[in-house]
């Protein structure tokens, strides 16, 4: 069946892939480690991969005492991801190791494995090798949210969605405590580790 209007009036604010793993070491407890990974083909500041990782989520530190930093090949890219979207999401922008991370030059990014089995995002600085897991992968759920059911509720979400049941982060061969939990995402029942494919923000007109 044709679309009534195939053209969507509104702007486009970002597209590319925003896969993330979000730990805890109960299901009623804070968040214990976080990585949440940006690969953007188009944004109003250009293309860029970034990483926002946090291994001590709940503690105002940073390198070198721990982990607490969002890795990015791009600056103006850094910057637009913490004010447009980062910060505005409260689970992310109300944290203490957050507040205190520090912006690292990433020098090299790349995928592995099979979204279908396993999937593995390599990233990496002059001192860091982390390897982000997603294992025990669910079938894609194509997704369609209206601004009031996403984070921030500005913006229109178009995305798949992948499930997974055993993530993994890992920081220079040190695997992060913490597992996912459940959560609900507009009535879907998901964890809260997950593939983000072809996924596009959109300001509406």
């Amino acid at each position: 069946m044709p679309l009534t209007n195939p053209i969507h009036p509104g702007e486009v604010v970002w597209t590319g892939e925003n896969p993330g793993i979000l730990l805890k070491e109960s299901d009623d407890g804070p968040f214990c480690a976080i990585a949440l990974f940006f690969r953007i083909y188009y944004s109003p500041v250009g293309r860029g991969t970034a990483l926002l990782i946090l291994e001590e989520p709940n503690d105002p530190v940073s390198l070198p005492k721990a982990c607490n930093a969002l890795i990015c090949d791009s600056a103006e890219l850094a910057a637009y991801i913490k004010k447009d979207f980062i910060e505005k999401l409260p689970v992310f922008a109300a944290l203490p190791g957050y507040q205190a991370s520090t912006v690292v030059a990433l020098t090299e990014s790349y995928p592995l494995g099979d979204p279908r089995t396993c999937y593995r995002e390599i990233i990496k600085t002059d001192a860091l090798d982390i390897e982000l897991v997603w294992d025990q992968l669910s079938q894609p759920t194509a997704l369609e949210l209206p601004a009031e059911l996403t984070g921030a509720k500005e913006n229109e979400l178009y995305t798949v969605l992948i499930e997974s049941r055993d993530p993994t982060i890992n920081i220079n061969g040190k695997r992060l405590r913490g597992n996912p939990v459940e959560r609900i995402q507009a009535g879907i029942k998901t964890t809260t580790a997950f593939l983000y494919f072809s996924e596009t923000w959109i300001r509406p007109a």
